[in-house]
């Protein structure tokens, strides 16, 4: 694994609302660079081993997601964050951002203070504030002030095969999002309809790479969307409900804390929901995140919101992996399909 050494590396894992962190705490060397972008760069270039060792079977999983936690580059913040996931190192990840707060407050990483710990997060996607609920010692729920979210392109139509013609809407929330009434195309969100779920995931992802254009308007660096979020009206548990499919392909278990920034903002573009309106959204096992539109500014046409979302992360173990120096696959391996090139 060329630029990646170490031999033995500890981790804290948790979920969120079913999906799953590992924040790695130790064993990793500050990776080299000046700015935060220049250490995942080079991450991404010279050390892209760690993140398949630590996600990848058999180590990992098909829905592991990783924290790298590092020093702050900028003043207000207390950690740097690199967040990789199966295929992307993400600006901006929701499930993590809760689950590393959860952890470096439950372990003492910040100074902690009841009932509220303020943790600063400098991601690629901006400066992310964590306010972690803590009462006698124990940690609960975390509310995160989102990166500037806001919808993008709205009902669009795209050529899908076996579905046609499809109306998207593109909204970015810290990744960007197309979002698809699974209804519509007669489309069940529950972990038990997977398959057929995978299947158009696949289709629309590659037909929104192929016929729109997604360009941040503020950032020429997020230019790609490569994130499907299924809504549905089969709601149980929240006011809205939603799913999303992850590289290479299997579902977020959570409600997702980007895709429901991005939905917030789309519902507050469209005027369905007011400032400081909390709404739930629901994920596929019932969970649920808590949305909400905090702060609102229009630029050049555009109208951005501060989302705000609240939920809960759980440590599930304490890690230690070691890489054997006659491993046969350092790396890892995964199965399922090939990652798409948008």
């Amino acid at each position: 694994m060329a630029g990646f050494s170490a031999r033995t590396v500890k981790t804290i894992d948790s979920h969120t609302e079913g999906n799953p962190t590992r924040v790695i705490v130790d064993g990793v060397p500050v990776p080299p660079g000046t700015t935060l972008l220049e250490q995942r760069e080079w991450l991404k270039k010279e050390s892209d081993g760690l993140r398949r060792m630590i996600n990848f079977e058999p180590r990992g999983s098909g829905l592991m997601c990783s924290v790298l936690i590092l020093p702050p580059h900028s003043e207000s913040a207390d950690f740097s964050a690199i967040i990789m996931e199966q295929d992307e190192y993400v600006p901006m990840c929701g499930h993590c951002i809760i689950g590393t707060a959860t952890t470096v407050v439950s372990e003492g990483m910040v100074e902690v203070a009841e009932p509220i710990t303020t943790v600063r997060f400098d991601t690629p996607a901006g400066l992310v504030v964590c306010d972690v609920e803590v009462t006698n010692g124990n940690v609960g729920a975390v509310s995160f002030e989102n990166v500037d979210s806001f919808l993008l392109h709205e009902k669009v139509a795209i050529d899908v095969p076996t579905f046609g013609e499809i109306i998207v809407d593109i909204a970015y929330g810290g990744d960007m999002y197309a979002f698809v009434d699974a209804d519509a195309l007669g489309l069940e969100l529950s972990l038990n309809n997977d398959a057929q779920l995978i299947d158009a995931w696949l289709k629309i992802r590659a037909a929104v790479g192929e016929q729109i254009e997604t360009i941040h308007p503020e950032d020429n660096d997020i230019n790609r969307c490569y994130q499907v979020l299924f809504t549905s009206e089969r709601k149980t548990t929240g006011d809205y409900k939603q799913t999303i499919l992850v590289p290479p392909g299997t579902l977020d278990r959570s409600p997702c804390g980007t895709g429901a920034s991005a939905r917030v903002a789309l519902l507050y573009s469209r005027g369905e929901i007011a400032l400081n309106e909390p709404k739930r959204f629901e994920g596929p096992l019932g969970t649920f995140f808590i949305g909400q539109a905090v702060a609102a500014e229009e630029r050049n046409g555009i109208k951005y919101i501060q989302p705000r979302i609240t939920g809960r992360a759980y440590i599930t173990g304490y890690h230690q992996f070691v890489l054997h120096p006659e491993d046969p696959i350092p790396e890892g391996y995964r199965v399922g399909p090939a990652p798409q090139k948008l």
